[in-house]
């Protein structure tokens, strides 16, 4: 499976690559500001294959710690084999911000039900510590939310909780709102990512 990706990785490369004249099929060329290559990565053999051919590896649900303490140091074994730069970490956060008529552990539910079936988010999560089993996925949600994954709160408390991201070694924090967005509304969504980000340059300042 990793080598299958780490293939696939690196002939996408090549497809990409500036033509030459030795006869390969190249892509044709467009105008564009550069195109990336990244691999979803939840457990450390896929952190390994983006190590050795990705741009970036992208996590979704990943603890912080998880991504410090497990993905990153497969990525640089990866890297390393290949004499090659670490990846950018790209890593997507569900959020939402306390307010009235809100329940954390729903917005949890609705947000990540459909992962928190999968047997291999789980498999993730239970490494980084969490109690959680793809058959109970409403129990999943609270655990998302009462070990900080799920990140709820206050705006500022939010923008702390993706702070801890890139102290973690995370170069880029996607903030996922999803779960207000289906409970709530559009309206509620965007309210709560302007105030997040804010929050956020706010910290920065």
């Amino acid at each position: 499976m990793t080598e299958t990706c780490v293939a696939y990785l690196r002939e996408v490369r090549r497809l990409l690559g500036p033509e030459d004249d030795d006869g390969a099929v190249r892509l044709p060329a467009l105008p564009h500001p550069g195109v990336e290559t990244g691999l979803g990565v939840l457990r450390p053999a896929l952190a390994r294959a983006a190590g050795q051919a990705a741009d970036a590896a992208i996590s979704w649900m990943t603890p912080h710690g998880y991504v410090r303490d497990t993905l990153l140091p497969a990525m640089a074994k990866g890297a390393a084999e290949a004499g090659r730069p670490v990846p950018r970490v790209v890593t997507v956060v569900h959020a939402a911000v306390d307010r009235p008529h809100r329940n954390p552990y729903r917005l949890a539910y609705t947000a990540a039900r459909a992962h928190l079936a999968g047997p291999h988010y789980c498999d993730m999560l239970r490494r980084a510590g969490l109690r959680v089993h793809h058959s109970r996925p409403n129990l999943g949600a609270r655990a998302l939310v009462d070990a900080g994954v799920f990140l709820h709160g206050a705006a500022q408390e939010i923008a702390a909780g993706l702070a801890e991201y890139g102290r973690a070694g995370v170069d880029e924090v996607v903030v996922n709102v999803a779960g207000v967005y289906s409970d709530h509304g559009r309206e509620d969504a965007v309210r709560d990512l302007r105030d997040i980000l804010t929050a956020c340059r706010e910290a920065e300042n």
